[in-house]
């Protein structure tokens, strides 16, 4: 049956190869363009285009079928070892072809573009502008890829390989479901690109909606290619790490911490009462203000932690409640300046002059710098921020036969070190773009990396780490084994709401929206967002990290979607909530997926199978 099924998908494979545009020789603002496909160009709005040769798709097209037809004949060989040496060599040279047809594209797009340049017409005006492979070569790719995966699956312990990595399984799975309901949503929505109001032969329609699918999720992923989108991009994710750390902190205590949006919004409160009135030089109101920050988160994930612990009151209840307590406290402080209480007025000093809704400026030296003033001094590239990672995670791996409390002071001595040396160094010029100078990207990013590391070493190097997994794994047990429950699930919260805090660092101190001030406008949706977050990353730091980023440059590239192509931004939530529900389903993967009873059967069997083997072997010898 399941060789069957594979017949199919390689049937799609090339059905796909055969449709859809394999480049795209020249685009247009919105979207129209030149398309290439196999056997003929599509120009629906009839673009002017240079004599060139567009013959190479043919032949590449027909390699590609004979190598689907030799992974399909492989399927059916008896002998399991012979399956997968030929199911390597079809991944492998899939994955060369690719290369061939990159570098045979390229080549032709310069040779149109290379003697324009050299006679100095301006990029915008070159004969082919906003080239770009597209789906019927990505194709090529995703087969190879496939190919490689199934022939590890045809050896021994094959199963127990992606078993072993379903922490990276389950949402890349989930992702890809995403992706291919969002292409249907988009193909749905909106005609093919260079369509509209026109009738098409139908293989010319199909090219021009499968090159709007394309190009869609070109623009979702195309801050990944420049500078400025991964600044935005960063900029985005920043929040993200932290509630995601948040929300997975208390997973992996057994708790469901939904209240990072009222933990976020009473640190932002604190950090600005310390950043705007605490007086003093900025090496000491700064530092205050970010402890503020995941004070204010702490006492706001306590409060739900002790009436746990005391009355056995649910968390998801309690912090709903309290996320609109602490909203009506931000409303309170910063919408007016009087109320009146018994007749009585009352005058608060929070809100600052005019009718919008916010505080006072954050005074100068209790501002987080941009990563910008951090990275680029003098316009010249500082080495104090690079030259200190280096050093901090050369001094950590160099002291392993130390304890991890000397180990993690000697690596902050020469993170210190390498900071104050690499000040001085003189580094490369660069230029700034007036995108890059304008990005709100701040030095919060630099506290989201040390919370990972607090939360990776916290968990999984301390006593009290370990402890705090029993909990979230076997509370009873946990109990049995001499482990305070009430303390715990206590501190639990009240580290996760610190988590979920210091994301307002991000709004308040490091002025990541538009001003260094408590706004209405605080986004406190990104603690929700923190549920996704946790989620996909499958509650570990750098699958948090990434997830973060991912959401970030999905996020920043939904702006360019929504203009170029007038496709609503709110695509990215409706991404963002299918990977979550998919990965609740354990992207309809098989139980030992998902199940870690199930996964750790699947890897005793495939030692056994292996031993067994080897066994076999020795005897015949």
């Amino acid at each position: 049956m399941v060789r069957y099924l594979l017949l199919a998908v390689n049937f799609v494979v090339v059905l796909l190869m055969a449709l859809a545009p394999w480049a795209v020789l020249k685009r247009e603002f919105g979207g129209v363009g030149v398309l290439l496909t196999p056997f003929d160009l599509v120009n629906p709005q009839n673009l002017q285009l240079p004599a060139m040769n567009t013959g190479w798709a043919a032949p590449f097209f027909w390699v590609w079928v004979l190598l689907v037809l030799v992974a399909s004949a492989a399927l059916f060989l008896p002998d399991a070892r012979t399956r997968a040496r030929l199911l390597y060599g079809v991944g492998a040279v899939g994955l060369l072809l690719f290369v061939a047809e990159a570098v045979v594209f390229y080549q032709t797009v310069n040779a149109i573009n290379g003697p324009a340049l050299e006679a100095g017409t301006s990029p915008r005006r070159l004969p082919l502008r906003r080239f770009s492979l597209s789906l019927g070569a990505y194709m090529g790719v995703f087969f190879s890829l496939g190919m490689l995966i199934l022939a590890r699956l045809q050896l021994a312990g094959g199963k127990a390989f992606l078993v072993r990595y379903r922490g990276v399984v389950v949402p890349l799975v989930s992702l890809l479901l995403a992706s291919l309901i969002g292409a249907l949503v988009v193909g749905f929505i909106r005609p093919g690109l260079g369509a509209e109001g026109k009738v098409l032969p139908l293989l010319d329609a199909i090219a021009t909606k499968l090159d709007l699918v394309t190009y869609t999720f070109q623009l979702l992923f195309s801050p990944v290619i420049s500078v400025t989108g991964w600044f935005q991009s960063l900029l985005l994710a920043t929040p993200l790490i932290f509630t995601g750390l948040a929300v997975a902190f208390g997973f992996r205590s057994g708790l469901f911490n939904i209240g990072a949006p009222g933990q976020l919004t009473v640190g932002a409160i604190a950090a600005m009462l310390v950043g705007v009135y605490l007086p003093g030089p900025g090496w000491v109101t700064l530092p205050l203000s970010i402890a503020a920050a995941a004070a204010g988160g702490a006492l706001w994930g306590a409060i739900p932690g002790w009436l746990k612990a005391r009355f056995g009151a649910h968390e998801v209840i309690n912090t709903i409640m309290l996320n609109y307590v602490a909203a009506s406290l931000f409303l309170f402080l910063i919408a007016a300046n009087e109320y009146k209480f018994f007749g009585t007025t009352v005058r608060l000093p929070f809100k600052a002059e005019g009718f919008e809704a916010r505080s006072n400026e954050v005074q100068e030296g209790s501002r987080i710098p941009l990563m910008l003033d951090l990275l680029v001094r003098d316009g010249h590239l500082s080495w104090a921020i690079p030259l200190a990672l280096v050093l901090g995670l050369v001094a950590y791996y160099t002291q392993r036969r130390m304890d991890l409390g000397r180990r993690l002071l000697i690596s902050g001595g020469a993170v210190l070190a390498g900071y104050v040396v690499g000040g001085f160094l003189p580094g490369p010029s660069v230029e700034l773009t007036s995108a890059l100078t304008s990005s709100r990207f701040n030095g919060a990013f630099l506290l989201a990396v040390l919370a990972l590391l607090f939360y990776n070493f916290y968990l999984f190097r301390t006593p009290g780490g370990y402890e705090l997994r029993a909990v979230g794994l076997a509370p009873k047990a946990a109990e049995y084994g001499g482990v305070n429950l009430r303390s715990k699930t206590v501190l639990a919260m009240a580290i996760s709401g610190a988590l979920a805090g210091l994301a307002a660092t991000h709004y308040v101190l490091g002025g990541g929206i538009d001003e260094y001030r408590l706004k209405q406008s605080l986004p406190t949706s990104v603690g929700f967002d923190g549920i996704a977050v946790a989620l996909m990353g499958q509650n570990t730091p750098i699958g948090i990290s990434l997830s973060a980023l991912l959401f970030g440059v999905l996020l920043t590239g939904g702006l360019d979607l929504n203009q170029q192509l007038a496709v609503s931004r709110e695509l990215v939530t409706v991404l963002q909530a299918l990977i979550v529900l998919f990965i609740a389903a354990g992207g309809f993967l098989p139980r030992y997926f998902i199940d870690p009873l199930q996964a750790a059967q699947v890897e005793t069997e495939a030692r056994a199978e292996l031993e067994a083997r080897e066994k076999a072997l020795v005897g015949r010898a």
